[in-house]
């Protein structure tokens, strides 16, 4: 069971990470703060995608 464990990883940081990515999308939505050019989306995505390097861990 041990073929199984990267996928149930990446799955489960990839539900993680486009929940976090809505929530976000949302909150910043909803305050009424607009970004030039609507570039609210990619920047988010950004710093979730950033975030989510750093904490990778190398082995």
């Amino acid at each position: 069971m041990r073929i199984f464990r990267p996928v149930w990883v990446a799955l489960r940081t990839a539900v993680i990470a486009t929940a976090v990515f809505w929530v976000m999308v949302f909150i910043i939505e909803n305050s009424g703060w607009e970004a030039p050019m609507g570039l609210v989306q990619p920047l988010v995505f950004f710093v979730i995608f950033f975030f989510g390097a750093l904490l990778v861990r190398r082995q």
